[in-house]
């Protein structure tokens, strides 16, 4: 039995996540800056008032740094859509890692797969054929042609049937989660706009509760609609750029089946053309 070796896919992956985590961590602070200038105000103020003998202390704890917003507080801070954001990455990257460690531990198709099919049938037409698809049985494409010519009885439409009925379990085999992923990368951004709008409609309900408006009043559901925003389309696009990557592979092996199945009937064509002149 081979040894799974850790797909280099997955490895990059991961490194992506911790560049973008890292990168939000960084830049988290920067969302509190709306509030900053109001606080800094208030403490300078205070510091007039108590008098040129505490101003030296005073000033050092204006010029205190605060501490960075870390990714619960800015999970709060999202409100209520944060939840089916988070709801959604979860189950989106269970079937990303799921789906790439199936494609990286099946082997669907070996590379020039079709053209040493083609070369085996030069060399001994369906007997050739036969010959290659029992040498590479450890493969998926084999399995549906193998399974093809098995029911053909020498007909080049039974065959033709046989393989298309194949093809489709193990295409359905593929494409399983990819609705899913596709439906997270179209529902997840339309959550956050909706978190926007939340936001902006809790910044405009403090602004008419308060007697006088300034930044502050806000500054909370602005935060609010920028955060939601932001995860959503930090959900969305990785899954929509793996359900590309995914889809391209189940295209690409059906484009494969397709053209090996081509080969064999083409032979099965020429088989019956025999037979028949013959009689």
């Amino acid at each position: 039995m081979s040894t799974i070796r850790v797909p280099k896919l997955a490895i990059k992956l991961l490194t992506y996540s911790v560049i973008l985590s890292a990168g939000l961590y960084f830049i988290s602070p920067s969302l509190q800056s709306q509030e900053a200038p109001s606080n800094a105000a208030s403490e300078v103020s205070q510091d007039n008032a108590v008098g040129a003998t505490k101003a030296p202390e005073t000033q050092e704890q204006v010029a205190a740094p605060k501490a960075k917003i870390g990714f619960v507080d800015l999970f709060v801070v999202g409100g209520w859509s944060m939840w089916p954001l988070l709801v959604a990455s979860i189950i989106a990257m269970g079937i990303i890692f799921e789906r790439i460690y199936f494609f990286y531990t099946t082997k669907l198709i070996a590379k020039g797969y079709n053209q040493d099919l083609q070369d085996a049938i030069d060399a001994g037409g369906l007997s050739g054929a036969e010959k290659y698809l029992a040498d590479s049985s450890d493969q998926r494409i084999t399995e549906v042609l193998v399974n093809g010519m098995a029911v053909s009885q020498n007909d080049p439409e039974i065959f033709s049937q046989g393989v298309e009925r194949e093809a489709g379990e193990i295409i359905t085999l593929l494409e399983k989660g990819l609705v899913v992923l596709a439906a997270v990368s179209t529902i997840a951004p339309l959550i956050g706009f909706l978190g926007t709008v939340s936001g902006m409609i809790n910044a405009f309900d403090a602004i008419a509760n308060a007697d006088q408006v300034n930044a502050k009043v806000v500054a909370g559901g602005i935060k609010e609609a920028l955060i939601t925003t932001a995860a959503g389309l930090i959900v969305a696009i990785p899954a929509m750029v793996f359900y590309q990557y995914l889809t391209s592979r189940v295209n690409a092996f059906t484009s494969e089946v397709e053209e090996a199945a081509n080969k064999i009937y083409k032979e099965f064509l020429k088989k019956k053309a025999t037979v028949k002149s013959g009689n």
